[in-house]
C-alpha cells in the first residue's frame, strides 16, 4: 500500500518512492521536485510569493520554500542536476477587480516560483498553473508522475 503524505498550506515535505505527496490548490502554488536517477522528491505548497517580514514562516513563500526544499532533497542524498520541477495551482479564486492585489495573487505565485527555481537552474517539465478553478495534486515519488484534478477532470504527466 502507498504511503500517502499530506502537504497542507505553507508546507514543505519530502520522500522517496514510493510515497504520494498530496495537496490541494487555490491561489497557492505546488512545486514539486523530483531526482529521477534517486528517485526522491518534495512538494512546497506555497501561499504567498515573497517573504518580507522577518521572523514570519519561510515554507509560506516561494522565495524562502523552494530553496529550502533543494536544500532538504540535496541533504537526502539528491544531486541538483538531476532535479526538474512541476508547478501547478495559482488559480485566480476571487471575484475581485484585477488590480486589487488580492486578485492577482496566484499570478505573483506562479512568477515568483518560476524566478526562483530559474535562479537555481531547476527545469520546469510540466506547468499547469492558472485558471480559476482549484486542483487536488498527487505527485508520484516512484516514477515522478504528477496527477491533476480540477473541474472533475483528471491530468497525470509523466515527464521527468
Amino acid at each position: 500500500m502507498l504511503e500517502i503524505i499530506t502537504v497542507g498550506v505553507a508546507q514543505i515535505k519530502n520522500s522517496s518512492s514510493p510515497s504520494v505527496l498530496r495537496t490541494i490548490l487555490g491561489s497557492c502554488v505546488g512545486i514539486c521536485l523530483y531526482d529521477r536517477v534517486k528517485k526522491i522528491g518534495g512538494m512546497a505548497h506555497i501561499l504567498l510569493p515573497v517573504n518580507q517580514k522577518v521572523g514570519s514562516s519561510p515554507e509560506k513563500y516561494a522565495n524562502t520554500a523552494i530553496p529550502m526544499l533543494v536544500k532538504m532533497l540535496l541533504h537526502e542524498g539528491a544531486k541538483i542536476e538531476y532535479l526538474s520541477a512541476k508547478i501547478t495551482g495559482g488559480a485566480s479564486m476571487f471575484k475581485i477587480g484585477s488590480n486589487i492585489s488580492l486578485g492577482q495573487i496566484g499570478i505573483r505565485n506562479i512568477e515568483q516560483t518560476k524566478q526562483e527555481l530559474q535562479k537555481l537552474g531547476i527545469a520546469i517539465l510540466v506547468e499547469d498553473v492558472g485558471g480559476n478553478q482549484g486542483r487536488v495534486i498527487d505527485f508520484y515519488l516512484e516514477d515522478g508522475r504528477m496527477k491533476v484534478k480540477a473541474g472533475g477532470q483528471e491530468k497525470i504527466y509523466y515527464k521527468v
